[in-house]
């Protein structure tokens, strides 16, 4: 009886868990400039094995969506910050003129290149879900939403560095694609008037 109590108990744990519905994105109001920053609830996690320089070491890029609305223009973009658990002295320092990124979903690929300068809003923001890690990597990619919307919904997503020396994917560590869909939720967002957007045509 004690045995099935607790099973039972497990399950109703889960089931609540499952229907849970993903944490709101966070708005930050910047009054250098009067913008806001949304920012993903819940960033994606990507991870590789490097079994090779040392046991249970991974290379990590946690991958962020962020929206920036300065008097009603809106840009998208994916903060990815590269970091590791492999010590710093095995690892060859971060090429400057790296950056490229290419993430794969569902056999798509889509190809990004670093933007050469972030809004000053996205400096060293713990908001937006920085690493508490001492040689994180920061690099921002412009995306639009319907990029995004595919990545959220796709089932198989990997990422790679098309310039790291090391060419081996980086596959999903922690999920934050339901997130990712609620952070989409004001672009996507039916009209007041009640009329759905046209087969196509870009959100907002």
């Amino acid at each position: 009886m004690k045995i099935r109590a607790v099973l039972l108990l497990v399950l109703t744990a889960l089931a609540s868990c499952a229907s849970r519905p993903p944490a709101p994105s966070q708005e930050i109001f910047d009054e250098s400039d009067a913008s806001t920053l949304l920012v993903v609830a819940k960033p994606t996690v990507f991870a590789r094995e490097r079994s090779d320089l040392a046991a249970h070491a991974r290379d990590y890029a946690t991958v962020v969506a962020v929206e920036i609305d300065i008097s009603g223009d809106y840009s998208d973009y994916l903060m990815v910050y590269r970091w590791s658990t492999v010590d710093r002295r095995m690892l060859p320092p971060p090429d400057p003129a790296g950056g490229a990124l290419r993430i794969v979903a569902d056999g798509r690929v889509f190809d990004f290149k670093p933007v050469d300068k972030l809004p000053v809003n996205f400096a060293q923001r713990r908001e937006l879900h920085m690493p508490k890690h001492d040689d994180v990597v920061p690099r921002g990619y412009k995306v639009n939403a319907e990029t995004l919307h595919f990545i959220a919904t796709s089932e198989a997503l990997t990422l790679r560095m098309p310039q790291d020396p090391l060419d081996v994917p980086f596959t999903m560590f922690e999920d934050g694609r339901r997130a990712l869909l609620e952070f989409l939720k004001p672009a996507f967002a039916q009209p007041a008037n009640g009329t759905p957007p046209e087969p196509g045509a870009a959100p907002r």
